[in-house]
C-alpha cells in the first residue's frame, strides 16, 4: 500500500501540492526553485519520440535520455537530503538496525513519491530481505511511465546517496517490468560538459484557476484519476496516461541532438510529434469537454496562450513561458489536420529569446 497521503478534500496526493505550483503564467513552478518548471503532460509521448528520432536519424539515444535525467534527479536529491546521505556513504554502508529501517524507508519514500508523479510502481530489490550487500541499488520498476528516464531517475538517486558516479543495467522481467541493477563507475567522458540545462525566465500573467480549498490544487487536476499503488495518473476523458516532469530534461536531449546532428532535430521532432498526436486523438475532440485550448496549454504547464485564430486554411498561435516547443508544434499541425480533416499541412514557428512561441500551420 501507498504511504502517500492525499487531499481529503480534492483526492490529489499532498506531495504534488507541496512540490508544484500552478502559476497565473501558465508555468507549473517548483517549490524552492525559481527558474525550474514542470509540465503534466501525456507520458507515452516520451519514449515515442525518441524511438521516433532513433528510426529517422538510424543512432541510438537512449542513452543520452537516462544521462540527461539521471542529472536533474541526483541535484534533486542532493538538495533534499540533507545529512541523511552520509549513512548511505559511509564505508559499509548503514550501521546497526536503527540506521537500516532509516535507510530503507528512505528508498521507499522516494520510490512512492515517484509513484505520485505518475512514473509507475516500484518495489525494493530482494537484497533488503537476504541481507544483501548495498541493496538499494537494485530496484524493480513497473509500467514506468518513460523507460529510460525512469532508469535513469533510478540512478540519480542511488548517486546522490551514495555520492558517486554509477551506472545502470536493466532487463525486463515480465510485462512491462523491469529490475534495475545500479553500480559504480566512472562517467563516460564523451557525456560530460554536454546536455546543458535550460534556464527559464518567466514572464507574469493573469490566468485565474479553480482551486481546491484544502490544498490549492486547481480543480480541474482532480479530474484526473491518481492511482498510487499503480503509479498512474491517467485522463478519464480519453484513457491517456499522464505524469509530471521537467520539459528540461527532454530539451537537453533534443537540443544535444541538434548540436550533435544538426539543424534537421527539430523539424525530426515536429514530424514524429505530428505523427503520434494524429494516431492517438483520432476523432475525440481535443477541447475536452469545453475547456478552451489555453486553459488545456496552462493546466499542462505549457505556458500561457496569448493568441488563438484559426479558420478552413489556417492556425496562428502564439505562447508565452512556452516551452518543449517543436512538440507544440507537432501538436498543433496534428489538431489542425484533425479538426479539418486534412491529410498534410505546413508549419512555421518562431520563437523569441523571452520564451515567446508564435507558430503558424497552414492546408
Amino acid at each position: 500500500m501507498s504511504s502517500v497521503e492525499v487531499c481529503h478534500k480534492c483526492g490529489v496526493p499532498l506531495s504534488i501540492s507541496a512540490e508544484f505550483k500552478w502559476e497565473s503564467n501558465g508555468v507549473i513552478g517548483v517549490a524552492g526553485a525559481s527558474y525550474d518548471r514542470n509540465v503534466l503532460y501525456e507520458s507515452r509521448v516520451i519514449d515515442n519520440l525518441l524511438a521516433g528520432i532513433e528510426k529517422l536519424i538510424g543512432l541510438p539515444i537512449q542513452h543520452i535520455a537516462i544521462e540527461s535525467r539521471r542529472r536533474e534527479v541526483r541535484r534533486y536529491i542532493e538538495r533534499a537530503q540533507g545529512e541523511i546521505g552520509r549513512i548511505f556513504r559511509r564505508e559499509g554502508g548503514p550501521a546497526g538496525a536503527e540506521e537500516w529501517a532509516i535507510a530503507r524507508e528512505m528508498i521507499l519514500t522516494v520510490l512512492d513519491i515517484g509513484g505520485s508523479f505518475g512514473y509507475g510502481k516500484s518495489a525494493l530489490g530482494e537484497g533488503w530481505d537476504t541481507a544483501g550487500e548495498f541493496p538499494w541499488r537494485v530496484n524493480t520498476i513497473i509500467k514506468p511511465y518513460s523507460l529510460p528516464f525512469r532508469i535513469g531517475e533510478i540512478l540519480g538517486a542511488n548517486e546522490a546517496l551514495e555520492g558517486r558516479d554509477m551506472a545502470a543495467e536493466f532487463e525486463e522481467v515480465g510485462e512491462e517490468c523491469y529490475k534495475v541493477t545500479c553500480r559504480p563507475k566512472e562517467r563516460p567522458p564523451g557525456l560530460k560538459g554536454r546536455l546543458k540545462r535550460r534556464r527559464y525566465e518567466f514572464k507574469p500573467g493573469d490566468l485565474a484557476f479553480e482551486r481546491c480549498e484544502i490544498c490549492g490544487i486547481p480543480a480541474a487536476v482532480s479530474h484526473y484519476n491518481w492511482d498510487l499503488e499503480e503509479g498512474t495518473i491517467e485522463d478519464p476523458d480519453n484513457g491517456w496516461r499522464m505524469a509530471l516532469y521537467p520539459p528540461a530534461t527532454l530539451e537537453a536531449v533534443l537540443l544535444d541532438l541538434e548540436a550533435e546532428l544538426g539543424e534537421s532535430i527539430p523539424d525530426l521532432v515536429v514530424e514524429a510529434q505530428r505523427q503520434y498526436v494524429k494516431s492517438r486523438v483520432g476523432g475525440v475532440n481535443w477541447r475536452q469537454g469545453g475547456e478552451t485550448f489555453g486553459q488545456l496549454v496552462a493546466l499542462r504547464g505549457l505556458g500561457i496562450l496569448t493568441n488563438f485564430e484559426v479558420d478552413e486554411r489556417h492556425l496562428s498561435l502564439s505562447i508565452e513561458n512556452s516551452c518543449l516547443q517543436p512538440m507544440m508544434v507537432g501538436m498543433g499541425q496534428a489538431l489542425f489536420e484533425l479538426a479539418l480533416q486534412k491529410e498534410r499541412s505546413t508549419y512555421e514557428w518562431s520563437l523569441a529569446e523571452d520564451g515567446d512561441l508564435k507558430i503558424l500551420i497552414a492546408g
